[in-house]
């Protein structure tokens, strides 16, 4: 599903004389390919495709002001960001605009790019950049526009999709809003299984009665949003249609009658398409995927003890006796605490499942292909609020799915931050005594049960997977952030910086069976 190949071949279908093709931020980030080429890969396929205007993300700031530079330098596509002022930057100063006017079919419109203020905070900006509010500046904007004349406006937003909502309610003049930031489904996919956040396009009304159209294209490449937008000679939007187009690879087999009915389906629902992949696009990932392979291969870090994985404390394949668990696990739950706290989250412990983790790491070299090998999957890290209370229950929810109900040894829970004694044969959700947590000077005391926390894991538990419910119900009643930190690429920094891992004091469980 999905890909950049196929984004480019979607797009190269719908573009038309009088179109735009606008992204929405958050280029860095979330693959090997941006670990190991820091945003030449993207700005080099992004080049191809031709966008006509690229609004700043928060993850574009993750590597600092100059790693950015480096990307805006090479990109042939305008960069834009109006909240934040780069007069001061030496990296940055005069290659991002706050708007961009296009002549389309005889008309100007306006693009305006705002970011988000929680880059301040979850990323890692210069110090020498100025942000400013998102609405109050929308406003300023608007204003300068109209004041030329211009009075089709888009906002190319990294703001997410209830505050465009909100923001589209406050500003007047603004007529469309590309949105970005919340990875917001929208649109119907009931039929695929999939639930949306709200119609595509979703509908509000500007303080001045107009209308206004919001949409956003989900996530990962996974999809292309097409929008037809008509105005009257005021500037005041008359239609606003279009589809999210979920993209399809043509690799998937089934028995025949089955095949033949999910390929009607496709045909026939407006949201969903098998798309091939552009050649040249294809051509050139293809290059980057070589040198990926080489460069997997480049040495990160040294590991001093053999660094042994088990799911249950007990006896490792190799004889030796692990009667505390995992040795590696609790190290990448602290990779993700260091991660999380040097973006400012402020949390305060990480819990991680065995399944999360794939390999024993041996003495000897690091490479970015053992973090990769060690944590395969598309897992980023989240973070939630809970109550003291809530912690030591999802530990154990983890615990009680496999001891009480059946299911995956990984389920079994590791830590950072917090330390605790598992008691086995105590009836279930009485199994988890001695629950500590260290304070940012080491020291240790009891977790104190109604107190509320910020606490970090990687999105498949966060979902309520692997039998954490505690962590699905918080994140469906109350919400939770999600970094879109890789979590492979947060252990790939833990090491670069550490340099040598070495075996844990502790692994923070005491186990008893």
């Amino acid at each position: 599903m999905g890909g950049f190949a196929r984004v480019a071949a979607k797009i190269n279908e719908l573009r038309l004389e009088n179109s735009l093709v606008l992204h929405s931020g958050d280029a860095f980030q979330g693959t090997l390919y941006y670990t190991l080429f820091k945003g030449d890969a993207d700005v080099e396929l992004m080049n191809i495709v031709g966008f006509d205007a690229f609004a700043l993300g928060n993850h574009e700031f993750d590597d600092g002001n100059a790693i950015l530079a480096n990307f805006i330098n090479k990109a042939n596509f305008p960069v834009l960001a109006a909240n934040i002022d780069f007069s001061n930057s030496q990296d940055l100063k005069g290659l991002v605009e706050p708007y961009l006017i296009k002549e389309i079919g005889g008309d100007k419109v306006g693009l305006i790019g705002i970011n988000t203020l929680k880059t301040l905070v979850s990323s890692q900006p210069g110090e020498d950049l100025t942000f400013f509010d998102e609405v109050e500046t929308a406003k300023k904007i608007v204003e300068k526009l109209e004041a030329q004349g211009i009075n089709k406006i888009i906002l190319i937003s990294h703001y997410g999709y209830t505050k465009d909502q909100a923001l589209a309610q406050q500003v007047a003049g603004i007529d469309v809003i590309v949105g970005g930031d919340s990875h917001t489904l929208l649109g119907d996919f009931t039929t695929f299984g999939l639930t949306s956040s709200g119609p595509y396009p979703t509908k509000v009304t500007s303080p001045s009665g107009e209308p206004v159209c919001i949409v956003q294209a989900w996530q990962y490449s996974y999809m292309v949003g097409s929008l037809n937008v008509a105005f009257d000679d005021k500037g005041v939007v008359t239609e606003c249609d279009g589809a999210p187009i979920l993209l399809l690879g043509d690799s998937f087999q089934q028995h025949e009658p089955t095949q033949a009915k999910i390929e009607a389906i496709i045909a026939n629902h407006p949201n969903i398409d098998i798309v091939k992949p552009d050649p040249l696009i294809a051509q050139q990932l293809a290059s980057y995927t070589k040198r990926m392979e080489k460069c997997s291969k480049k040495v990160i870090g040294q590991a001093a003890d053999n660094l042994l994985h088990i799911r249950i404390p007990g006896t490792h394949p190799s004889g030796v006796k692990l009667a505390n668990g995992s040795q590696i696990a609790p190290i990448v739950a602290e990779a993700y605490l260091e991660q999380l706290n040097s973006r400012n989250y402020g949390v305060q412990l990480v819990i991680q499942n065995a399944g999360g983790v794939r390999i024993d790491v041996f003495q000897g070299d690091i490479t970015i292909e053992t973090a990769y090998t060690l944590l395969p999957f598309s897992d980023t890290i989240y973070v939630l609020e809970m109550t003291g209370a809530e912690i030591k229950q999802v530990l154990e929810d983890a615990l009680s799915h496999y001891f009480d109900k059946g299911g995956s040894r990984g389920s079994f829970p590791y830590a950072a931050g917090i330390r605790y004694t598992v008691e086995v044969k105590r009836p279930s959700y009485q199994r988890i005594t001695g629950l500590e947590i260290r304070d940012s000077n080491g020291n240790w005391s009891l977790l104190d049960l109604k107190k509320t926390y910020r606490v970090g894991m990687n999105s498949f538990i966060a979902s309520g997977q692997d039998g954490y419910t505690t962590f699905g119900k918080v994140l469906k009643e109350r919400g939770g952030i999600d970094t879109y930190f890789d979590y492979a690429e947060s252990f790939v920094n833990y090491v670069k910086k550490r340099r040598v891992l070495r075996m844990p004091e502790e692994t923070g469980v005491i186990y008893l069976d």
